[in-house]
Formats: structure tokens, C-alpha cells, sequence
């Protein structure tokens, strides 16, 4: 008996769960290495989505894809140390406003600055139209038919393009 796997290419899956390691633990060096010891890249969906003026708790976790539980739960983080405010909104006293503070706003900046050394290397190694088209191709898979992560996430970057 043989396992039919073993004569395969490596699954995309795989090369693609490989590929976001790779990128959340340049995403936690560059952030740790900036000064910010609290934080992972488990918390950058809520950096990544949240309005510069600020978004409600129901937003980010549809922005997100992830539950409002666990959106909270990175929400209760990010308050403790200093990176968002969390008010009730004006406009609807029973929703939750999340803001960035200072601090936070400083992670963007890092956060960007680590983005765009990584994109720069994925440049340098197979070339600028190659990115360009992975980029495309992975944005088509992701948001493909029956997918949850577009939904109500019109642009993952806002707030790193609203910090550049």
C-alpha cells in the first residue's frame, strides 16, 4: 500500500497556511521589535478594518468574518493596553463605538511599515507583476462564491491607507 498524497504537489492549502505563518510572524516581529509587547497578529483584523473615526463592535466583526465574541474578546485587549477607546455611540447609545487612540494609531504605522517590507521582499523575489497578479488571484479565491470573508468588507486596508 502507498499514500497517494506522498507523490503529490504540496496542497495549495497548505502552501497558502504556510505563506499567512510566514507573514504573521514578520507581522509579530516588526510589531514586537516596534515596542509593542501586547500584541500578535491575531490582532491585526481589528487595526486593519476599523474606521479612522472610529467603528462599531458589529462592524468590525462583519469586516472581520470573525464572531462578535471574539472580536470582543481582541476589543477587551486592545482597551486594557492603551490602543482603543470603547464608548457607547452617539448616534445609538445601546452599540459600542471602537476608536484607535494615539497609541493605536502608532501600531498602524508600524504595522505598514512591516506590510510594505514584506511586499517589497515578495517583490524582489519573484517580481513586481507576479505580486500584483497573486494579489488578484488570491482576492478572487477569497471572495469567491459561498465565501464569508467579503461579506460587508469592502476594503481590508482602510485604515493602513488612511495612515500612509
Amino acid at each position: 500500500m502507498t499514500n497517494p498524497l506522498a507523490d503529490r504537489l504540496p496542497p495549495l492549502g497548505n502552501l497558502l497556511a504556510a505563506a499567512a505563518r510566514r507573514l504573521a510572524a514578520e507581522l509579530d516581529a516588526g510589531i514586537a521589535a516596534a515596542g509593542f509587547e501586547h500584541l500578535r497578529a491575531a490582532h491585526a483584523p481589528v487595526f486593519q478594518v476599523i474606521d479612522p473615526q472610529g467603528s462599531r463592535q458589529t462592524e468590525l466583526a462583519a469586516r472581520t468574518g470573525m464572531t462578535k465574541q471574539a472580536v470582543g474578546e481582541l476589543i477587551r485587549h486592545l482597551e486594557a493596553h492603551g490602543y482603543v477607546t470603547v464608548a457607547p455611540d452617539p448616534s445609538d447609545g445601546r452599540a459600542r463605538m471602537v476608536t484607535l487612540t494615539a497609541l493605536g494609531w502608532r501600531v498602524v504605522e508600524a504595522g505598514s511599515e512591516v506590510i510594505a517590507r514584506f511586499d517589497a521582499a515578495l517583490d524582489e523575489t519573484i517580481g513586481h507583476a507576479e505580486v500584483t497578479r497573486l494579489r488578484a488571484t488570491l482576492t478572487t479565491i477569497i471572495g469567491g462564491a459561498g465565501s464569508t470573508y467579503s461579506a460587508g468588507h469592502t476594503e481590508p486596508t482602510t485604515v493602513l491607507k488612511a495612515s500612509l
